[in-house]
């Protein structure tokens, strides 16, 4: 079970609203809860991955993402599912997108196939025209990130930020400090430090986070992420899945 992140939601509304459209769906959120819980597909306990999968929508709402209304679709056909595995139901919902839990494994394993064929393509594309082609900074673990790179999706960087802010609430416990009011500042102005902080090196995802800002600061910085991305001025980048990520300029 994750720990829960605690955010003050008045504290986010009207900062920035991402459009997740150019972002991975339900089924990716799935698939990458799967993975990070070292899951078997075909094994699938509904309940653990309900409850984490509406912590992670609640958690989308409290940055103020715009959360489609498939994802809601998702929460609410997982809910059925769940209620499946206690109760039982005499008749069959056909307008869930998934009739019983064997139809959610079918279609989610035969869509781990397609994106992992698409990974496949795109990873061959982006080493012929070396888009990737940077040496690593000479801090990272990662020996051969430049030879071995996968995109990070919105739930990769989502679950890096939260351990972001789960570190800063911990660090704010343990050192009883305060945090210093400081004048707002907007996610344009923020995607701007974030590009002069690039050069021909990737940075970890978590440099771009000071351990000193604010949490309204914090997740400013986390949506100018995004919102860089979808207008591809950078990419988030990983040697493998759930490794650490690391954000990378584009050429113009």
């Amino acid at each position: 079970m994750q720990n829960s992140v605690e955010i003050n939601d008045s504290q986010v509304k009207s900062v920035y609203a991402i459009k997740l459209d150019f972002f991975e769906g339900p089924l990716d959120l799935l698939l990458h809860l799967i993975q990070k819980n070292e899951m078997e597909i075909t094994d699938i306990p509904i309940a653990e991955i309900t409850e984490q999968y509406l912590e992670y929508l609640n958690f989308m709402e409290l940055l103020d993402l715009d959360v489609a209304s498939d994802f809601l679709v998702m929460a609410a056909t997982l809910l059925y599912l769940k209620s499946q595995s206690i109760l039982p139901v005499l008749e069959v919902d056909d307008q869930k997108p998934f009739k019983d839990r064997e139809d959610l494994v079918r279609q989610l394993l035969a869509y781990k196939q397609f994106k992992e064929a698409a990974q496949a393509l795109d990873y061959h594309a982006a080493k012929r025209e070396k888009i990737y082609g940077r040496s690593v900074h000479p801090d990272t673990d990662s020996s051969d990130l430049s030879d071995v790179q996968i995109k990070a999706t919105l739930f990769d960087l989502l679950s890096a930020f939260k351990q972001v802010i789960e570190r800063s609430e911990f660090a704010a416990d343990d050192d009883h400090y305060e945090e210093i009011q400081e004048e707002p500042i907007t996610v344009e102005e923020k995607m701007e430090i974030v590009q002069r902080k690039l050069s021909d090196e990737p940075i970890n995802f978590n440099e771009l986070f000071s351990e000193f800002a604010s949490k309204i600061e914090q997740i400013v910085t986390f949506l100018a992420i995004l919102e860089l991305i979808r207008l591809q001025r950078i990419s988030a980048v990983q040697s493998g899945h759930l490794e650490d990520i690391y954000i990378v300029r584009l050429d113009a």
